[in-house]
């Protein structure tokens, strides 16, 4: 027998005192001879004692002839020789120094009762010995998995992110998660991988990755999570390259610095305060979601009300970096016709309104049982006004994961469903308990539900095939009433009318809105919604992009699409005609390669018929301010070389004619840039054009031949003429 075994029946049999197979234990050997002259048994109990003071770990009940076996006459632990010949697997052995090492971070309160088993009467030797092993080898997966859970005060104090045991990041605290939570079973190593999922997704085999998810039952500390969620995320965005840098240039611009406790964050108003559920983060990790979140406002500001933003973010920090978290929910928030996350009051109204319409049609005995014992109906709906909270904040970590990995593949019909499984749970076991009928009309029916949540005690896969047992609740189902109880609460507000008497719906009020500190300066949701709906070239991520590199004066406008291609025709006449008095002006283009590149144009067009002093007609116009950028594939803003050489060397205070070439046009073309080459060209039918490298701005050509073919150009106004 090893090291090992010996401590994992000490702690089984301090669990359980009277444990019925411990006469079948005196049937092994003890040691004939030892060498020291006390008696055996009264040093190894005096050994046993001072271990037990001073780590907490081995407890009185190790006095068996099963532990004498594992103890020689000089105190010191060895194998069993009976035991030995059938234990080749070094991995197994837990030395003793790493049990002292982990001892003090696990008391043994951490193990459940349920975790260690005796072989039962009747099995063979080799099978007990195959079974102790299993266990043994079980116990030593949870001290490791556990090991680095204390070391995040030290990180804190030295501003390092802690290592923790795959999959979770740097940002959990591990000693907040109960051990017995990160078990994973051996086969998990043939379950499901995201490489399987995609698989079946690229084949248009959706409904087989969607029962794959569903039936999968990933653990807590499954190591497939530590990628899954990130590509699920990904596979929902427009943007399948979760690159780094917008990131971390948007957290530079927000709190001047990247470091994360010289950050000071201040949560946007769109967050709900009294659900900050931050599960097993540690402070770090909270302080990463919240700088998280504060970005997701920056750069989209059209989000008004997302009470669930916060609970998400914690919870993909569990598994991810913050770059990754941020990637995803952007993905999320981004995601088709909002289908993950609501981001406005009426749209939550529409969620919990429209959970208690369906859940009267198909649990409707749930509705009527609790009818019977006396609760209004008054009080179903505030507690409904809630669902979302049975989840994220009453149901164990254990059981959110798993609901999390159906809600990123599927959408947030999971979460509606799993609500009206918790309600229909519940009063099943209202039902079958008198006290807790007795305990509703104190506690209120959203704080039973609250605590029966917080106490559930089915599996999580138990809980996900309930939720999906619910028969005849389709998606289309849900997103009409979800989108008829949107636009009657729209119309309420509207014409001002107000509901009266249970069940009918009242009139939200009017919320007001404040913007986060992090959104001043940035267009309204207004223009950005407006964009988003005309532009084929950019993004809404991309023109925010712009507008922290634009002047900070230019900032306090709203943009306004003047001329795209796809509406007003290629001609450089037309172009002229709808974007010449206009000063300053965006210029984009988007070619046929999907290469998105252009201009911020800081003088009008129209100054290409004016004259300089000496009576000429000016050949370049324009100032220091104009600049080139790309922003596919790479992002990047290529200003006037004098700015960047004044920032090299401040004495410098002018720069050769040639650097001074910003902007050109003429009846049969315009250009940016000059100097040796030209930044942007395009003909007088805006559909071919050339970059090359220009001593104006130093760029490089921003598409890699030079020459391209435009698919859409379009031009966008800073200030309302």
């Amino acid at each position: 027998m090893t090291v090992g075994t010996c401590a994992t029946r000490g702690i089984t049999s301090h669990e359980d005192t009277n444990h019925p197979h411990r006469p079948r234990l005196s049937s092994l050997k003890k040691p004939q001879s030892h060498s020291s002259s006390e008696h055996p048994s009264n040093q190894h109990k005096n050994r046993r004692q001072s271990l037990q003071h001073e780590y907490g770990l081995i407890p009185d009940f190790c006095d068996t002839p099963a532990y004498d076996s594992c103890v020689d006459s000089s105190n010191e632990w060895k194998p069993n020789p009976e035991y030995n010949a059938t234990n080749n697997n070094q991995t197994d052995i837990l030395d003793l120094n790493q049990l002292k090492s982990v001892s003090k971070a696990i008391p043994i309160s951490a193990y459940p009762k349920s975790l260690i088993q005796w072989p039962v009467d009747g099995s063979t030797k080799n099978k007990r010995i195959s079974e102790v092993k299993k266990q043994v080898k079980l116990l030593g997966n949870f001290i490791k998995m556990t090991v680095g859970g204390g070391h995040h005060a030290e990180a804190l104090s030295d501003d390092k992110t802690p290592t923790n045991p795959p999959p979770f990041s740097g940002h959990v605290d591990m000693s907040r998660i109960p051990v017995h939570n990160l078990a994973h079973t051996a086969d998990e190593t043939s379950m499901a991988k995201w490489e399987d999922i995609e698989a079946l997704i690229q084949a248009g085999r959706m409904k087989e990755a969607k029962y794959i998810v569903r039936e999968t039952d990933w653990s807590l500390g499954s190591p497939a999570r530590e990628n899954l969620w990130r590509e699920i995320c990904r596979h929902h965005s427009s943007e399948k390259d979760f690159g780094d840098y917008y990131y971390w240039d948007t957290v530079k611009q927000i709190y001047g610095t990247t470091e994360l406790l010289e950050c000071s964050v201040q949560l946007p108003a769109f967050i709900d305060t009294k659900y900050k559920i931050s599960q097993s983060l540690s402070p770090r990790g909270v302080t990463a979601c919240e700088r998280v979140i504060s970005v997701i406002a920056f750069s989209h500001p059209a989000i008004t009300y997302a009470p669930a933003l916060y609970a998400m973010t914690s919870l993909l920090l569990h598994y991810m970096d913050e770059v990754d978290a941020y990637n995803c929910m952007a993905a999320l928030v981004c995601g088709a016709q909002n289908k993950f996350l609501t981001q406005t009051k009426i749209a939550n109204e529409a969620h919990w309104r429209a959970a208690v319409i369906l859940g009267k049609k198909h649990i409707r005995g749930a509705f009527s049982t609790l009818s019977k014992f006396g609760v209004p109906e008054e009080q179903i709906e505030d507690a409904f006004q809630n669902w979302i909270w049975w989840i994220l904040a009453a149901l164990p970590i254990t059981h959110v994961v798993r609901i999390l990995d159906c809600f990123l593949f599927e959408g947030s019909k999971v979460l509606l469903r799993i609500a009206l499984a918790i309600f229909h749970l519940f009063v099943k076991a209202v039902t079958h308990d008198p006290n807790m009928i007795a305990s509703l009309p104190s506690r209120g029916l959203n704080e039973s539900i609250m605590h029966f949540c917080q106490n559930i005690q089915i599996s999580p896969q138990k809980l996900l095939k309930t939720a999906f047992g619910i028969r005849a609740f389709s998606k289309s189902e849900i997103t009409k009433v979800v989108v008829q109880t949107e636009m009657y609460l729209k119309s309420q507000r509207v014409m001002g009318g107000t509901g009266s008497g249970a069940g009918q719906m009242h009139a939200p009020e009017t919320p007001t809105l404040n913007r986060s500190v992090s959104l001043e300066g940035l267009p309204t949701s207004e223009s950005q919604s407006s964009i988003q709906m005309m532009s084929h070239t950019l993004t809404i991520k991309e023109l925010l992009t712009l507008w922290s590199w634009l002047p900070m004066r230019m900032t306090m406008h709203q943009p306004t699409l003047l001329y795209t291609t796809e509406e007003h025709g290629c001609s450089l006449t037309t172009f002229f005609q709808r974007v010449e008095k206009h000063e300053p002006t965006l210029l984009c283009i988007r070619t046929v390669d999907d290469y998105v590149f252009g201009a911020y144009c800081s003088t009008a067009w129209i100054q290409r018929h004016h004259k300089d002093e000496f009576g000429n007609w000016q050949t370049y116009f324009g100032t220091g301010e104009t600049f080139l950028f790309t922003m596919r594939p790479t992002v990047a803003k290529y200003q006037w070389v004098g700015i960047s050489r004044q920032q090299n060397n401040a004495e410098l205070s002018s720069v050769e004619h040639s650097a001074e070439l910003f902007m050109h046009a003429d009846h049969n073309m315009i250009t940016i840039g000059g100097g040796n080459g030209q930044g942007i060209m395009l003909d007088h039918d805006f559909r071919y054009g050339k970059t090359e490298t220009c001593q104006t701005f130093d760029n490089p050509p921003l598409v890699p031949n030079g020459d391209f073919e435009v698919k859409v150009i379009e031009v966008y106004s800073l200030i309302n003429m």
